[in-house]
């Protein structure tokens, strides 16, 4: 009969076990002497029996063979057997714990701290007994990241990439299905609230229209709630699908049979229904100018530096083609996906409030990119928000005991007086992971306000120190790309002269020089590219003199013509 590895340790562990504790058996013996009192025919009487622990006879026959050795009379017996019952769970006890003391001082050899000891049991049980340890096999949803990245890798890539285009039509279908049927919901209100304040006193009062608008409320609720979970078990059933489909690639990749799957995926692809934008999309042309710099004063590392004229959100939108029928992949979509789970990851730095939310501004519209399709190996980003607010919790409550030991005269330790804020502070940040945006990885959402504006912005301001910060973290998790506000502004307002961009620039850059020399000594010497956004719509000359200002504060790598004499 053959033994598996893990019944084998599970006999070995016992055996040990009992053998161990055979031997506590054979030197630690108990003895007590049992007493039971009793009265017969006016006499008082007590009988005494020694007995050894531990016990393992009947107590019911070992009553009966008292019995009938004394010659005890028969009305005694019920009392005698529960005496001898409690006093044989006493000893039992007290045996036990006194094996259990000569257990653990045959353990201890010179350890007088009871936490070691238990540490040596926890270890010996956790290595040694097949019930108590740990689960060592790979777990099916553990190397999905790895199959991933080799199906990206692969011939399958454009297999993957049809079935994400085509999951995403899907969530898209229902996305403009709630926008419509969430603009007639509206629409309808308006007009019975409309009707409803013209028939003011006549047809209605003024609790009437109280009413009706406090029904409209709870219907706009309802509806907005059932499309948030039409949508959510979409992206849920999305994310489960996908990884079986992956799974079964894999499959067919290894047994040299991936066609099948790949067809079958490519007619889920065809029968998509086609975008409302049937043509071809054709960007419009955009400003922008890319270097390569070097830096350093020994070894120099070479850098690449773009500028461009866009909108933030232009690197995050997902922007599936079809053409001839057939759904293609953007160029920066592919290579997104294939940078995924790798050492050359994208970043992205969002300027947004003190909010820890996604409800207005830029961080409404990130939030809506982000839900134009299912991220299949990151929580979403409703998730990804929870968990960070619980973290800006926890971090004020920190910061106001660490102000109120600093303000406390005696060095005592004080505790918060006021209200633990769950907003941040100007200069904070917090970071998303996605796998579902056309450019971006990572997403540093960096806290500011309206302090940006002003002109007299230096190197010490909180925004500048924290730029430094999300430099670091892309040095130490392998973010090789990050996009960059260069105005630290969205949009441009009338204070913003042309000297008042000229100066932010510079000073944006030369402190991001400064961050990017630092990283020599951070990680070593690695290319890095550093993207600058500028604000969409900016004059042209205005940004020629944007892009004039890099190869004056960096230093060029120019071609050596060794020909010339």
């Amino acid at each position: 009969m053959e033994v598996s590895k893990h019944q084998h340790t599970d006999f070995l562990c016992k055996f040990q076990i009992k053998r161990f504790f055979s031997v506590i058996l054979v030197i630690f013996k108990m003895e007590n002497e049992f007493q039971f009192p009793f009265k017969y025919k006016g006499t008082y009487s007590k009988l005494s029996v020694p007995i050894s622990f531990p016990f393992d006879a009947s107590i019911d026959e070992f009553v009966g063979r008292l019995m009938t050795a004394h010659n005890l009379p028969c009305f005694i017996q019920s009392d005698l057997q529960n005496s001898l019952t409690n006093f044989v769970a006493k000893g039992t006890a007290s045996y036990h714990d006194s094996c259990a003391q000569e257990a653990l001082k045959t353990l201890q050899i010179g350890d007088d701290d009871i936490g070691n000891l238990a540490e040596k049991w926890a270890k010996s049980f956790t290595q040694e007994h097949v019930a108590y340890t740990q689960d060592l096999k790979p777990k099916q949803d553990d190397n999905f990241a790895e199959i991933y990245h080799q199906l990206i890798h692969s011939p399958a890539l454009e297999s993957l990439l049809n079935l994400e285009h085509t999951y995403a039509m899907a969530v898209q279908d229902v996305i403009s299905n709630r926008d419509q049927a969430m603009a007639k919901l509206q629409a309808r209100q308006v007009n019975e609230m409309e009707r409803a304040v013209q028939g003011l006193d006549v047809t209605h009062d003024d609790l009437q229209v109280n009413r009706l608008a406090a029904l409209h409320f709870e219907n706009t609720q309802l509806a907005e709630a059932k499309w948030a979970n039409e949508l959510i078990n979409l992206q849920t059933n999305q994310k489960r699908e996908f990884k079986e489909w992956v799974y079964r690639l894999n499959e067919d990749v290894k047994n040299g049979q991936e066609g099948q799957v790949s067809r079958k995926i490519r007619a889920m692809s065809d029968s998509a229904p086609p975008p409302v934008e049937e043509q071809i999309r054709v960007d419009e042309r955009r400003m922008e100018e890319s270097f390569t710099i070097h830096l350093g004063a020994q070894m120099k590392t070479m850098h690449n530096l773009r500028i461009v004229c866009m909108e933030i959100q232009e690197l995050c939108k997902h922007k599936p083609l079809r053409i001839d029928g057939r759904i293609q992949p953007q160029p920066q979509r592919l290579q997104t996906a294939m940078s995924l789970f790798s050492n050359s990851l994208s970043g992205l730095v969002l300027l947004v409030d003190d909010r820890v939310n996604t409800y207005t501004g830029v961080k409404r519209e990130f939030a809506t990119i982000c839900q134009q399709s299912t991220d299949f190996h990151f929580p979403d980003l409703e998730t990804q928000i929870r968990v960070a607010q619980q973290y800006t919790t926890k971090a004020n409550t920190k910061r106001q005991l660490r102000k109120a030991n600093s303000d406390s005269p005696d060095g005592s330790s004080g505790s918060p007086s006021d209200e633990i804020s769950s907003n941040l502070k100007q200069g904070d940040f917090y970071i998303t992971k996605h796998s579902n945006l056309a450019q971006v990885h990572v997403v540093f959402h960096l806290v500011t306000n309206d302090s940006v504006r002003a002109p007299d912005l230096n190197s010490r301001h909180p925004v500048i120190v924290a730029l430094r910060s999300v430099v670091k973290c892309c040095v130490d998790f392998d973010v090789h790309c990050i996009s960059i506000p260069l105005l630290l502004v969205y949009e441009m307002h009338e204070e913003m002269t042309i000297s008042w961009c000229l100066k932010r620039a510079e000073l944006v850059l030369k402190c991001i020089k400064g961050f990017m020399m630092e990283m020599a000594s951070w990680s070593g010497n690695q290319s890095r590219t550093i993207q600058f956004i500028v604000p969409k719509g900016i004059a042209a000359d205005l940004f020629e003199q944007l892009s004039s200002m890099l190869p004056q504060i960096f230093r060029m790598s120019r071609t050596v013509d060794l020909t010339r004499q």
